[in-house]
């Protein structure tokens, strides 16, 4: 591991540690090189190494992103490498790298050579500050330190650096054909790294490869460098069985596995034919055991089981048809009843969960065809070497959204709904009848009398001498007498 480097390591544990929300801004530093070897690059008329890496930039930048602009060859002499050309935003890359030109050494006429590992050390400690940021690299692949002929043993020591190297946290590359001729050299393809340096910025990475702008620009699918123990497969569901209220199928995300319940036929066990799809470009999955498990909030795993649970020779993009059942944890499914499923008055009800697959004893692969594309655009360079992850890598894990959408019946909400309008008309209905005053015929010792009562009121009754006589209740009907002074007489007529 380079000495230079070091420094980085200890501070890639704090930069793990530092999630940035989805939408925060970050760093980006576009690394043009311009040693000696790149030089069919610059004197071939058709070259088209300028406009790519500015359509690079337009593409991968967000507006609020800092983009830094830099040529890299190796330091020599008076001559300083990387040359920081300047900052701005995605659309100022092409004019800032317009007068670019190859360096020399020092002010001699030799041209210069190329320190890979210089170049990115002193982008992550210099124009990165320190700090999280995406590291582009555009160059013909020719790493050359102190004019090394054995330039692919320097590649191999750059390759081993990107697989290593704890703060470098994700790479993808992408060969691309690019033929040039020049006066001394010329070349037949150009490579695009993508580093990111943080995990904010693998995060940052990531979505750019996921928004499809860079897409339109670097047409062929980036190959995979860092991390080759993570997202592995992908599930594609194929058909429910015995279970004709239910149906399974992708999210627009293309990975989200969706699961739509009739919450009036559910069932406990899901039986799903699916596929699981390679998603380790260029990589074959040239063996691997598969194993699986289901997590919901509040709930313990669930065993997932796969058949057949093992992959073999499973070429990039490809599938394998497999049997998976599992039992859904039916105590995250709300009733019917539920305070849940009546505010969602007969619509859906969504439950998130997640589905774990990890492949154990992971053998990778690059298959013949891709070998074959990449000697004939970069010859003689150890690339089978630098995508073979390390043999350190043998297992992986890929987690995929499940999403549970248990469809609610209209029926409680109607109950729940005419109970609580039964409850309020009676209500009404009894403050309306309450508040009526109802005339009544008494006869008070022996006198005829007349009584207005309220329902649900109780009202002393006074004969012509002014004494109390008694007293009368009424409820929901007629009234009582409920107490008759001594001497005195008291009828309800």
């Amino acid at each position: 591991m380079n000495k230079t480097l070091r420094p980085l390591m200890l501070a890639a544990g704090l930069l793990a540690t530092l999630a940035a929300p989805a939408s925060a801004a970050i760093q980006q530093a576009f690394l043009v090189q311009n040693s000696g070897w790149m030089e069919p690059f610059y004197a071939d008329p058709a070259s088209q190494l300028k406009p790519l890496v500015a359509a690079v930039a337009a593409a991968a930048a967000e507006p609020d992103d800092r983009i830094i602009t830099l040529a890299f060859s190796q330091s020599s002499g008076s001559h300083h490498s990387p040359e920081q050309l300047g900052t701005g935003d995605g659309a100022s890359v092409g004019r800032l790298l317009a007068p670019l030109a190859l360096a020399h050494k020092g002010n001699g006429p030799a041209l210069a050579d190329t320190d890979f590992k210089e170049a990115i050390s002193a982008t992550i400690t210099g124009a990165l500050q320190g700090k999280s940021g995406i590291i582009w690299i555009f160059t013909n692949n020719r790493n050359s330190p102190g004019n090394d002929q054995a330039t692919a043993e320097r590649n191999r020591d750059f390759y081993r650096l990107l697989h290593l190297e704890p703060s470098i946290t994700k790479t993808v590359v992408f060969p691309l054909k690019m033929p040039v001729q020049g006066k001394l050299y010329n070349a037949r393809g150009l490579m695009v790294y993508a580093l990111a340096y943080g995990e904010p910025a693998a995060q940052a990475l990531s979505r750019i490869l996921a928004n499809g702008r860079l897409s339109r620009v670097l047409t062929r699918p980036p190959a995979r460098l860092k991390p080759v123990d993570q997202d592995a497969l992908r599930i594609v569901p194929q058909a429910l069985m015995d279970a004709p209220n239910m149906r399974a199928s992708l999210g627009s995300d293309q990975r989200t596995l969706l699961l739509d319940v009739d919450a009036t036929a559910l069932v406990p066990t899901v039986h799903l034919k699916a596929a699981l799809q390679n998603q380790f470009y260029p990589y074959a999955i040239s063996n691997a055991s598969v194993s699986a498990s289901l997590n919901a909030a509040g709930s313990p795993s669930v065993p997932i089981e796969v058949s057949p649970d093992r992959l073999a020779a499973l070429a990039p993009g490809a599938e394998q048809a497999v049997d998976v059942k599992f039992r859904l944890p039916l105590e995250q499914v709300p009733s019917a009843w539920s305070a849940q499923a009546i505010r969602a008055m007969g619509k859906r009800v969504q439950l998130p969960m997640l589905v774990t697959l990890d492949l154990s004893g992971q053998q990778l692969a690059l298959p013949p065809e891709f070998l074959a594309d990449m000697q004939q655009l970069f010859p003689g360079d150890p690339l089978a070497e630098a995508l073979v992850p390390p043999k350190e890598v043998r297992s992986s894990r890929a987690q995929v959204p499940l999403l549970v959408r248990v469809q609610y019946p209209l029926t409680p909400v109607v109950v729940v709904v005419g109970g609580i309008l039964t409850l309020l008309l009676g209500i009404a209905a009894l403050a309306l009848f309450s508040g009526k005053r109802q005339r009544y015929a008494v006869l008070v010792d022996g006198q005829p009398r007349h009584l207005m009562l309220k329902a649900f009121s109780t009202q002393s009754v006074i004969n012509e001498q002014g004494e109390i006589v008694g007293e009368i209740k009424r409820g929901f009907g007629a009234p009582a007498i409920v107490r008759v002074a001594d001497g005195h007489t008291l009828q309800i007529r």
